[in-house]
């Protein structure tokens, strides 16, 4: 009877588990229909996950508490980069292209690097630009007339870091 005590203990231990690990909570369905969604295409519901949710694209926040509806906002993904042209005594400006893929315009911060012959850099720029949905924007950097001297040759990361 004490194994039998154990098994019941352990199963209940392992259902509860679970539960929580698939998004089952008592006391928070939204059967009150307070629960407002600002993704369109949902079809509501409570506490459960739904096919139509795309986990990696959302991500979901809330207040604490049985009254508090949740948001869901969709996550911005990095832009990419890619240089133009680099910096020269004629035009000191390195130049870049950012695109956004995502479907709201976005913050992103941009790494160019300025090296010389040998591989040594020189320095390093972190411009931040606002590319609208989908769009793609030009971002300029410019080289002082001290490093126009040494630079050689510029690079860019080919992705753009988000930054909001």
């Amino acid at each position: 009877m004490h194994s039998r005590g154990r098994v019941l203990r352990f199963t209940a231990v392992m259902a509860a588990v679970v539960l929580a690990l698939t998004g089952f909570s008592s006391g928070r369905h939204h059967s009150s229909g307070r629960h407002k969604s600002s993704h369109s295409d949902s079809d509501g519901g409570g506490g459960c996950s739904s096919s139509r949710q795309d986990h990696d694209s959302y991500s979901t926040s809330g207040g604490s508490g049985g009254g508090s509806s949740s948001s869901r906002t969709r996550v911005l993904r990095d832009g990419s980069v890619r240089l133009v042209r680099c910096a020269t005594r004629t035009d000191p400006y390195a130049t870049a292209e950012v695109t956004n893929p995502n479907s709201r315009a976005g913050t992103f911060k941009v790494s160019f690097s300025f090296e010389d012959k040998d591989g040594h850099l020189l320095s390093v720029e972190y411009p931040d630009v606002t590319v609208p949905a989908k769009g793609t924007e030009t971002v300029r950097v410019k080289a002082s007339a001290a490093l126009l001297t040494r630079l050689d040759h510029c690079q860019v990361e080919p992705e753009a870091d988000r930054v909001s």
